[in-house]
């Protein structure tokens, strides 16, 4: 057996682990604890301690109980010290250690090294114990800077927007055929403009390839009674003829004034007629569509402009015109609140551009004023006269429109 090497064994009676200096098996060893005394194989082997002290173990399991103490005497000589340890003092009996009072722990430790110190409860002094309050005071702080913080940008993003009115302006020629952006209910439903749309296709198509009078004829409603402008326009020499360069609907339906019935209109352009003229489609009593005359001719023409520059101002003569209501801005400011004003539309494009004035004060004036909404554009055929006043765009005061009943 080698003496400086102990076992660490556990006892089979009271479970307690003991460091045993006996390493034969057959060999008896004794608890410590409970004093069962058994062979060394018995005892269920753990570790190996390297180094404990064997006068140590003399002195726990030879010390006897207090009550069996011998008086005092001479002193029992002490044995041998191991090699390399120091011998150690003679027991008295203050310092006497009873076998009962070994703890485990004690019993475990390798020689060498403190015993582990006993657990204290660590004391904090009042003034740097934590509040129960501090954590649910920083809380409530964060929520309230959350809460600011959204109100402020809650209120940040919402603010409202001033509304600047802008400055009345005047609309071009192609906005006063144009409708309004502000939605107004139609007085009928607008036509398919599918099929209206071929059927224009195909009627300008056809008028402008037609050899024959009876071929042009058959594209225009009643013919009979324009044969001589068609005739004059499409009759002459191939080289004289107009070419089509474009045709293009116009957005939005005007309105038949008087009447409210939606009209859909078309921009051709021609090689003489580079603003583009307006057309549209009339349906005859057969149920087939053909081309307003009217309409066409006078813009193609550009007979309304030929009309305002004569220098008379007592002619006055009919023409299809597209209508507006307007401020008046292009007359002056003391004939605003006489007349009720229109932006006039002779043809396709923005230019020319044209006022028409009617007498608030006339039959005719409160006709147009009933009839009439803000933001809608109109087709009419009105009576118009030249009028000769200082103002920005040629003008013409309007003296009939056809279908008015106040005379």
């Amino acid at each position: 057996m080698n003496p400086t090497t102990t076992a660490s064994v556990t006892c089979p009676a009271c479970g307690q682990a003991f460091l045993s200096m006996q390493n034969d098996l057959a060999g008896m060893a004794q608890c410590p604890h409970c004093a069962h005394n058994a062979p060394r194989a018995h005892f269920g082997t753990q570790i190996q301690v390297m180094g404990v002290a064997q006068v140590r173990r003399q002195v726990a399991q030879t010390q006897p109980l207090p009550q069996m103490m011998p008086p005092p005497g001479p002193a029992a000589p002490q044995p041998a010290a191991w090699p390399g340890l120091q011998p150690m003092p003679a027991a008295t009996p203050a310092a006497t250690i009873a076998r009962t009072t070994l703890q485990p722990s004690q019993a475990l430790m390798p020689v060498g090294e403190p015993p582990p110190a006993p657990a204290q409860e660590t004391a904090v002094p009042p003034h740097l114990r934590a509040s129960p309050w501090k954590g649910a005071f920083f809380l409530l702080a964060f929520l309230s800077a959350c809460g600011v913080g959204a109100w402020m940008w809650r209120d940040h993003t919402n603010v409202p927007v001033p509304v600047v009115k802008p400055a009345p302006r005047t609309p071009s020629a192609t906005e006063a055929i144009a409708p309004a952006a502000s939605p107004v209910t139609l007085k009928a439903e607008p036509p398919d403009m599918t099929a209206v749309t071929a059927d224009a296709k195909a009627l300008v198509t056809e008028i402008f390839a037609a050899d024959t009078p009876a071929r042009r004829a058959a594209c225009v409603h009643e013919a009979a009674a324009h044969e001589a402008e068609i005739g004059r326009l499409f009759g002459g020499a191939a080289a004289e003829r107009p070419k089509l360069r474009l045709l293009a609907r116009i957005p939005g339906f005007p309105l038949m004034l008087p009447g409210g019935q939606p009209v859909p209109l078309f921009k051709l352009v021609t090689s003489k007629c580079s603003h583009g003229a307006l057309i549209r489609l009339e349906t005859g009593e057969d149920g087939k569509r053909r081309i307003d005359w009217p309409l066409f001719h006078e813009t193609h023409e550009a007979a309304l402009q030929q009309f305002l520059r004569k220098d008379s101002t007592e002619d006055a003569a009919w023409f299809h015109v597209g209508l507006r209501p307007s401020h008046g801005l292009d007359i002056p400011a003391e004939l605003r609140p006489k007349y009720l004003t229109f932006d006039v539309q002779a043809a396709a494009g923005s230019d020319p551009h044209f006022v028409a004035c009617v007498e608030r004060d006339s039959p005719l004036g409160r006709f147009m004023d009933r009839e009439t909404e803000w933001g809608r554009s109109y087709l009419a055929r009105l009576l118009v006269r030249k009028l000769d006043i200082q103002a920005d765009a040629p003008c013409m005061v309007v003296l009939d429109c056809v279908g008015a009943k106040e005379k």
